[in-house]
């Protein structure tokens, strides 16, 4: 089995208005967001099959421009959450082709990241 990772980043805000502490309040992150894909098939080039890094990085940048620089509130009311953003990232990539997607990891600061894989959809 092989896993391929990427990541790239982005600069927005958002608040989470029924939030006990600090976080009701707005306030900004530089997220980092990684993309992780599987498979077992490489190509005749040694390559995971449909999962070139430069086609990765292409979609996951495609889909990062709506949230750079943005409100989150604006994209997601108000769940602005990393959870949200690892979510909804994810089946953004789906819908690019990206195959063998397993998994997008949402970090919010050098100690906390959120992610989501298509395991826990409905639970």
């Amino acid at each position: 089995m092989f896993r391929l990772r990427i990541e790239d980043h982005f600069d927005a805000s958002h608040s989470i208005p029924g939030h006990a502490g600090k976080c009701r309040n707005l306030h900004g992150h530089t997220y980092k967001v990684e993309v992780f894909v599987t498979g077992q098939t490489t190509d005749s080039n040694g390559i995971l099959e449909n999962s070139d890094f430069i086609e990765l990085k292409s979609g996951l940048r495609s889909c990062l421009s709506e949230f750079d620089h943005n409100h989150l509130n604006n994209i997601l009311g108000n769940n602005a959450t990393a959870e949200n953003v690892s979510k909804i990232l994810f089946h953004k990539l789906e819908d690019k082709g990206i195959k063998n997607l397993e998994r997008v990891r949402v970090w919010e600061s050098q100690n906390q990241y959120a992610e989501y894989w298509k395991d826990n959809e409905g639970k």
